[in-house]
């Protein structure tokens, strides 16, 4: 499948091609294709949010939901920092401000947490409530404040929420190269499934 679709792809003069399975995939397999993909690999991780009780994170951090124009303003400030060095300025700025449109609207359930400390922004996430489930996504502590209890301090924060809207499981997806995992670990978030990326670079 994935070599006709490669083969495809360059009739058709496309510069990639990005697949997607829900599974570890044999390195049997990725030897045979005729062009070496960059691989990904992504945990889906869950947590009862119930367990939030038992985390204790750092007392001296301070997080605040994104309710605020003042808020909002220092949760863009620390994503364009985090973001910076992987993306650039300018990509990283115009992404954050396309999600901060979302997060000004009161029908979408897509929130922006910001974490705190010495009154100074040091992180952000985001936090999506849909029904029964709630996800984790774009999760980011400067890097001076890391391993110092702040992230668990927002996954104690979100889980609270989750567990007062009735929330029966909170979860995230994660990539190999994610420092922040034996963090989520720790929180108690176990291992669901494995998703794994091939990234072909047709050009």
């Amino acid at each position: 499948m994935i070599l006709s679709e490669l083969e495809q792809r360059k009739k058709v003069g496309s510069n990639f091609l990005r697949v997607e399975f829900n599974f570890s995939l044999d390195n049997d397999l990725l030897n045979e294709l005729f062009i070496k993909p960059q691989v990904t690999k992504y945990d889906y991780m869950y947590i009862n949010p119930k367990l939030g009780d038992k985390l204790i994170g750092n007392q001296k951090c301070i997080i605040r939901k994104a309710v605020s124009r003042a808020v909002l303003d220092d949760g863009i400030e620390v994503d364009i920092v985090a973001n910076e060095p992987d993306m650039g300025k300018d990509f990283a700025n115009r992404r954050i401000s396309r999600k901060a449109e979302v997060y000004k609207k009161s029908d979408i359930d897509l929130n922006l947490y910001v974490c705190y400390y010495d009154n100074s922004p040091i992180g952000n996430c985001e936090f999506m409530l849909n029904d029964e489930i709630a996800k984790i996504e774009d999760f980011d502590i400067l890097k001076k404040y890391q391993r110092m209890g702040f992230g668990t301090s927002v996954i104690k924060h979100l889980l609270n929420e989750a567990n007062k809207r009735e929330i029966d499981i909170v979860y995230l997806i994660t990539d190999s190269e994610d420092t922040a995992k034996e963090m989520y670990k720790k929180c108690g978030f176990k291992k669901a499934v494995e998703k794994t990326e091939l990234f072909f670079d047709l050009s």
